[in-house]
């Protein structure tokens, strides 16, 4: 996450709002988590943040890039 976080810093993207991001539903209509969508020079970073964790992100609207990358339950899938 720190070479994420080094990365977008150095495009200074971290205040950009997170917009792409979709909720992880299951057939059951349980939240698994949120799976964002960061993008930087033609490139996508996915970045999870599992359940519950992902409500505390979301309860004041859109994050911010930063606000993601440093959430302690974020995880980088490749």
């Amino acid at each position: 996450m720190e070479q994420l976080q080094k990365l977008f810093g150095k495009h200074q993207m971290l205040a950009h709002l997170a917009e792409k991001f979709t909720l992880l539903i299951d057939e059951k209509r349980t939240a698994g988590g949120v799976l964002f969508f960061l993008h930087l020079d033609g490139r996508t970073y996915k970045v999870m943040i599992a359940a519950p964790y992902h409500e505390s992100i979301l309860k004041n609207g859109t994050p911010t890039i930063k606000e993601v990358l440093e959430h302690k339950e974020a995880m980088y899938l490749k």
